[in-house]
């Protein structure tokens, strides 16, 4: 990880902005410029130091990882030990997370400088081109994921509940490496698989069941999110017909990925496919995401979003068919954006005859 060279692009979008320096406070973006593994701290960047503000805990943590930055124990609250630093620098305008500050600690900061300045997106859109090292963790995260998930499906069986089956894929994964899941894994029976984000609720599958997992693991900080569908013993041609139509809804979309593609053209390759087959109705969400430090990053693939990909950039694809009192089809990979085309990270197979079991 180049965090020397991600802190001098920020410093150039600070300057360029008219501050004298920008608090990050949003965890993901911390870690991401730092290299910071804990769970507490905030960077003050200005335009000629980059502070590492921490507490006890964490201090000869912060010491071996953030070789990059200054590292300042608070003996403080955060705002008021940020509040000395800035009255030491003289910054006079001050620039904040939008997004990763509580109205608490905004009016606490409105008082540290002449003026604060409201920034969003600022590091966020450094972390959407990822380096060599992060998609080797992300291939990583996928890999331990996908081990997990073939490894589960091997034990499931009438009587085992969705909660069962989510609790053992969560264990395998750390079994296999990982920090954690990478979110509450999602594992519905049959009909409940209509909604989207349906949670495990101690269901026992039966043969003839239906069963969507979406799952994910967190390894060396960075994030996989999968999605599956399986089928226990047999399948109705109703769900048949839905999850061929879902599968080339997907892959209509990963064909069209490339750098200086927009985010709406392959959204809408997948979404009008599936309204071609007359299920428009049921695929309310969009197309899919990036995917790093934080399961759902930018960029975001929705129908009006204009965004270009570009080469690096990492996303979910992630088309579904959802009929109330019937059930879901998701199928979801993820994809790294090439100059040329498109690598397909993840590698669970999704042919029917793989998913009948």
């Amino acid at each position: 990880m180049n965090i020397s060279n991600r802190l001098r692009r920020l410093r150039q979008k600070v300057i360029k902005k008219g501050l004298d320096g920008l608090v990050i406070t949003k965890l993901p973006n911390v870690r991401y410029m730092s290299g910071f593994t804990g769970s507490e701290a905030l960077i003050l960047l200005t335009r000629d130091r980059f502070i590492f503000l921490t507490d006890f805990r964490y201090i000869e943590q912060a010491q071996g990882e953030c070789k990059d930055l200054e590292i300042v124990e608070r003996k403080r609250s955060p705002m008021k030990a940020l509040g000395n630093l800035v009255k030491k620098q003289g910054l006079k305008v001050l620039g904040f997370e939008s997004e990763a500050l509580s109205f608490a600690q905004y009016a606490e900061l409105k008082g540290l400088a002449r003026k604060v300045i409201p920034v969003k997106g600022m590091v966020e859109e450094m972390r959407e081109v990822k380096e060599e090292e992060e998609i080797n963790r992300l291939k990583g995260a996928i890999k331990i994921a996908e081990e997990a998930f073939k490894k589960v499906l091997k034990g499931i069986r009438p009587g085992l509940t969705d909660k069962q089956i989510a609790n053992r894929l969560e264990f395998d994964m750390k079994e296999a490496g990982a920090e954690g899941a990478a979110f509450n894994t999602i594992c519905v029976v049959g009909e409940r698989a209509s909604q989207p984000h349906a949670l495990p609720s101690g269901v026992a599958v039966r043969p003839g069941n239906s069963l969507l997992i979406d799952w994910g693991a967190r390894w060396r900080l960075y994030n996989s999110d999968l999605t599956r569908v399986v089928f226990l013993n047999r399948i109705t041609s109703q769900a048949k017909k839905i999850y061929r139509i879902v599968k080339k809804a997907q892959g209509l979309a990963i064909e069209k990925i490339r750098e200086g593609v927009s985010a709406r053209e392959v959204d809408l390759a997948a979404r009008n496919y599936i309204e071609s087959q007359g299920y428009g109705k049921n695929f309310g969400h969009g197309l899919g995401h990036g995917i790093g430090l934080e399961v759902h990053e930018s960029p975001r693939l929705y129908k009006t979003n204009r965004r270009l990909l570009k080469a690096g950039m990492v996303v979910t694809v992630e088309p579904g068919i959802y009929v109330p009192q019937q059930g879901g089809v998701r199928i979801e990979d993820v994809v790294l954006v090439k100059r040329d085309g498109y690598e397909v990270l993840s590698h669970t197979p999704k042919a029917l005859e793989a998913v009948l079991l």
